[in-house]
């Protein structure tokens, strides 16, 4: 019996070094999310990239399986603290865009010990895996000190969008050179925020933290410069989707906590319309499904439905998912939210299929180190990756 029991106390302690020394090396999922904050994905090459707000963290899902996949030996997220610095210190918005080759190009701003005004550009594929391109980083016209706010690419005419809530500038960039195009910078005034590409209407959308004006920038017409459509409110975060029935223009408050959507007149945007209206605060709010708004409304997202709605998903400060829902003919709008309670909620993107639909959202929640995983058609939970 002694015997037994002291075969059990080793088998026991042999287990536990074993479990040791697995979350030494980072041979689990649970390992490789440490502070997740930043979500871009290559829709065209199935890759979900999740960057840390800080410790150099970078990690590859695989959009087929909703994995973490692991590199080296030790099964090692793509970048941490232990690989060569190629992030910047404390990253604060990342696009990727697809090259050919099957290569993935990461455009990645934010603060530490390097110039804030700059933008680290990496490539990933399989064979080569990470590393800076060539012309990285492309430093931004202005100070050093500026505040590079907004990333948005055209991925279809090939152009890198970044906003400079310092100059109140937006610039454009070639993705496969890094040098400025014609007609950049457009000037939108204020503090130019986040901001988002609709490749439908060809138009970005520029959210501003100093005035109640979104602006609109024709990515074909650069000269033209930016357009604006008043909301009433000052503004986090700004997204469009079109279908056949019309351009929706969605934005989140940056002082207030609400959530308006507007039916945009392209030939005279000064007729453009609101036609929803979520405020957490107000006794007569619209009714989301369930029946309250848990958190601040932070960041957006939005993107045609393969059934013809157009949908908007927003970050909350409480982990979970808002979205509203619109009919294809864009006369109702109905409100939801995915209620997963991940803490924090911070960046977003969603895999789009080949019609440009969205399919899945993924969001990020540094909080609690987490990768939430949301149906776009149904709103429904699918996975949490730790």
């Amino acid at each position: 019996m002694f015997r037994s029991f002291r075969r059990f106390r080793i088998a026991l302690l042999a287990l536990v070094l074993a479990a040791a020394a697995s979350a030494c090396t980072g041979n689990n999922e649970e390992d490789n999310l440490i502070f997740p904050a930043i979500v871009t994905i290559d829709s065209d090459l199935g890759r979900v990239f999740v960057i840390d707000n800080q410790d150099n963290g970078l990690n590859l899902v695989d959009a087929n399986t909703d994995r973490v996949i692991l590199f080296g030996k030790d099964d090692e997220s793509l970048l941490n603290d232990e690989a060569p610095q190629l992030l910047p210190g404390f990253p604060s918005n990342g696009v990727a865009v697809s090259l050919s080759g099957g290569v993935s190009r990461l455009f990645v701003t934010g603060g530490g010990a390097t110039a804030t005004n700059q933008i680290t550009v990496l490539d990933f594929d399989d064979v080569n895996l990470i590393r800076a391109a060539a012309f990285s980083p492309i430093a931004v016209a202005g100070a050093n000190t500026d505040a590079l706010v907004g990333l948005a690419v055209d991925a279809a005419v090939g152009l890198l969008f970044v906003s400079n809530a310092t100059t109140g500038q937006v610039h454009v960039y070639n993705v496969n050179t890094g040098a400025e195009v014609a007609d950049s910078p457009v000037a939108v005034g204020g503090i130019p925020g986040r901001m988002n590409f609709d490749p439908d209407s060809g138009l970005l959308a520029v959210s501003n933290a100093a005035n109640t004006a979104v602006s609109l920038i024709d990515a074909s017409d650069l000269a033209s410069g930016a357009q604006t459509v008043d909301v009433g409110i000052l503004t986090r975060d700004a997204a469009l989707a079109s279908n056949g029935a019309g351009t929706l223009l969605f934005v989140s408050g940056s002082q207030v906590n609400q959530a308006r959507v507007f039916d945009l007149d392209l030939a005279n945007l000064a007729a453009s319309t609101q036609i929803f209206a979520l405020n957490p605060n107000a006794p007569d709010q619209p009714i989301p499904d369930p029946n309250f708004v848990p958190g601040t409304i932070n960041f957006v997202k939005a993107a045609p439905l393969s059934d013809g709605r157009l949908a908007a998903f927003f970050t909350l400060s409480t982990g979970d998912l808002l979205e509203l829902d619109v009919s294809a003919d864009l006369a109702t709008v109905v409100p939801g939210i995915t209620l997963v309670g991940a803490v924090s909620g911070e960046g977003l993107d969603y895999l789009q299929d080949a019609n440009g639909n969205a399919t899945k959202v993924y969001y990020a929640s540094p909080g609690v180190g987490t990768l939430t995983i949301v149906n776009a058609l149904d709103n429904q939970f699918i996975e949490q990756i730790p």
